[in-house]
C-alpha cells in the first residue's frame, strides 16, 4: 500500500472510530433525537438534496462557457457529472476529476477541458459556500461566527478569488501541481457568473434541507433558519478542505456539530449531520443510477479528445 493511500485510509479509520466514540457516549439524546425526526420531514429533507445536487450539476455545466463543449446537453452533462462524483467516496483529492474527464471522452469533450472545468467548479463551490456560510453565521448567530470568525474573510477574498484572471491562474496552478498539463482553456467571466449563481442556489438548498431537520429537533425562527444554512455550508468547505477525507467524512460532520451549537445541543447536530450524510449519498447514487445510461443521440460537437 502506498504511503499516501495508508495515511487516508488510516484518518479515515480514525474519523469512524471518534464518530462511533461519540454515538455511544451520546447514545440516549441521540435515539432520542432520532425519534423526533418526523417522515414527512426527512422525505421532504431528501427532494431538496436532489434538488441541490441538480443545482450543483448546473454550476459546473456553465463553466462550460465559451468553449466548444458550451452546448453538452442536460442529460450528456448529467452523466459525466453524476457518475464522475461517484469518485469523491475513494480516499484522495482526485478520482472525481479523474473520473468526469474519463466519461468526458464519450461525449468527445478533451480531458483538458474535463479538468479545468472540474477544478474551476471546485473553485466555486468552495469561494460561494464561505461567503454563504459566514453570511449566515453573521446573520444568525454571533455565537457561532466566533467559531469560523475565519469565514468573514471570504467575503472581499471571494469577491477577487472568482475573478476569472485569478481563477483561471489556480487553475492552471493545481494543473502543473497534479502533473496534467502545464497549458490549459481557460474558464470566461459569464461561465464563472453563472455557475456562482448556480452554486448559491445549491446552498440555500442544502441549507433548506438541514433546516427541515432542525426543525424536527428543535430550532424556529429567522435566525436558527440563518445559523443553519450558514453552518451547513461552512461545514462543507471545512470537509473539502481536509482533502485526506472521502467526502469529508469525519471533519464536516464535526464542523457542522460546531456551527449548530447555538441552535441544538450536540446529540441533536450529531443527528442531523449523521442523516444528512446519508441523504447525501443516497442523493448521489439515485441521480448517479438515473444518468447512468448513455444517450449516443446526445453526443456534442466537442473537440476531439487531446493527448494530454
Amino acid at each position: 500500500m502506498r504511503p499516501k493511500t495508508a495515511v487516508r485510509a488510516a484518518f479515515l479509520l480514525l474519523a469512524v472510530s471518534l464518530l462511533v466514540v461519540a454515538v455511544v457516549r451520546e447514545g440516549d439524546a441521540i435515539l432520542v433525537s432520532f425519534g423526533r425526526l418526523s417522515p414527512l420531514g426527512v422525505a421532504g429533507s431528501a427532494l431538496l438534496v436532489l434538488a441541490a445536487l441538480a443545482a450543483q450539476m448546473l454550476s459546473w455545466r456553465a463553466l462550460f462557457h465559451g468553449s466548444d463543449a458550451e452546448h453538452l446537453t442536460i442529460r450528456a452533462a448529467g452523466r459525466i457529472y453524476f457518475l464522475g462524483q461517484l469518485g469523491k467516496y475513494v480516499p484522495g483529492s482526485v478520482w472525481a476529476v479523474v473520473a468526469q474527464a474519463e466519461l468526458g471522452k464519450d461525449h468527445r469533450v478533451a480531458r483538458t477541458q474535463s479538468a479545468v472545468v472540474a477544478l474551476g467548479a471546485l473553485v466555486v463551490l468552495t469561494v460561494t459556500g464561505s461567503v454563504v456560510g459566514a453570511a449566515g453565521l453573521l446573520v444568525g448567530s454571533v455565537e457561532a461566527l466566533t467559531t469560523y470568525w475565519w469565514a468573514l474573510l471570504a467575503i472581499p477574498v471571494g469577491a477577487v478569488a472568482l475573478w476569472p484572471a485569478v481563477v483561471n491562474r489556480l487553475v492552471l496552478l493545481a494543473l502543473r501541481i497534479s502533473r496534467r498539463g502545464s497549458s490549459a482553456p481557460a474558464l470566461t467571466g459569464t461561465g464563472l457568473l453563472r455557475s456562482a449563481l448556480w452554486a448559491v442556489v445549491q446552498w440555500l438548498l442544502f441549507g433548506a434541507h438541514a433546516w427541515l431537520l432542525a426543525i424536527d429537533l428543535g430550532a424556529s425562527g429567522p435566525a436558527d433558519a440563518a445559523t443553519v444554512v450558514g453552518a451547513f455550508a461552512l461545514a462543507w468547505v471545512v470537509g473539502f478542505v481536509v482533502v485526506i477525507a472521502p467526502a469529508g467524512a469525519g471533519p464536516r460532520e464535526a464542523a457542522l456539530v460546531l456551527g449548530l451549537a447555538p441552535v441544538m445541543a450536540a446529540p441533536e447536530g450529531l443527528v442531523l449531520a449523521l442523516v444528512s450524510r446519508v441523504l447525501m449519498m443516497v442523493g448521489d447514487g439515485v441521480l448517479a443510477a438515473a444518468f447512468a445510461r448513455p444517450r449516443t443521440s446526445h453526443v456534442t460537437s466537442a473537440p476531439v479528445e487531446d493527448a494530454t
